[in-house]
């Protein structure tokens, strides 16, 4: 696995993550999640209430609920629209419409 390198934001210099979670007590794993998920810089190594984490964690369920929602609803119109379409062309015989 290669080391990942980022700034220490408390004084710029260059350091793998493993160092950072040894100099702000936060594991290594938990850095590495933060990493993944963008945060950078004083974001990386802030240290989150309970509360906060909850708030976050919340947020990402509804976020996910609220994509699902609109892919089913999206699926959905796309069925729909090729039995309008047969229905119209079952109306149509030989180029002709009967009525």
């Amino acid at each position: 696995m290669t080391a990942i390198y980022v700034n220490d934001p408390a004084n710029g210099e260059s350091v793998t993550l493993s160092e950072l979670s040894r100099r702000y007590g936060i594991s290594t794993g938990a850095l590495s999640r933060r990493y993944r998920r963008g945060y950078r810089g004083t974001e990386l190594v802030a240290l989150a209430s309970k509360e906060d984490r909850a708030k976050a964690k919340h947020a990402e369920w509804r976020a996910k609920a609220e994509r699902q929602q609109v892919i089913i609803e999206a699926n959905s119109a796309a069925l729909l629209r090729p039995i309008k379409h047969i229905a119209s062309a079952s109306k149509m015989v030989g180029g002709k419409h009967h009525v």
